[in-house]
């Protein structure tokens, strides 16, 4: 584990999984009610969810593959354990898994 790192247990992957969820969907309902809202920011508010969304689930991700997510300031240090989580191959043998099996979750990843 490097030092920007920190341990993920499969509860913690499964919150983050929520969260970059909840994220988009707030996004989705900006994008639909913020005019009748009167919200005139709206594409600053859903590219800040769409961040979110996306650090919640590079955590995920993280978590469940390698149990791991980046707990740093700097943002583009997930890179590195993303890269880690999810090599060219291990995306091959889960794309193989996903379209073979009706059922496919994290278990099936590792």
């Amino acid at each position: 584990m490097s030092a920007r790192a920190q341990r993920i247990t499969r509860t913690d992957v499964t919150t983050r999984a929520t969260h970059a969820r909840a994220f988009v969907a707030a996004a989705e309902l900006i994008e639909t009610l913020a005019d009748d809202a009167g919200i005139e920011s709206k594409a600053n508010l859903i590219g800040s969810l769409a961040v979110l969304a996306g650090i919640a689930a590079s955590d995920a991700i993280c978590g469940a593959a390698v149990g791991e997510r980046t707990a740093g300031e700097n943002h583009l240090e997930a890179v590195t354990v993303l890269r880690r989580a999810t090599p060219p191959s291990r995306l091959l043998s889960m794309s193989e898994t996903s379209s073979s099996s009706p059922s496919v979750n994290s278990e099936t990843w590792k």
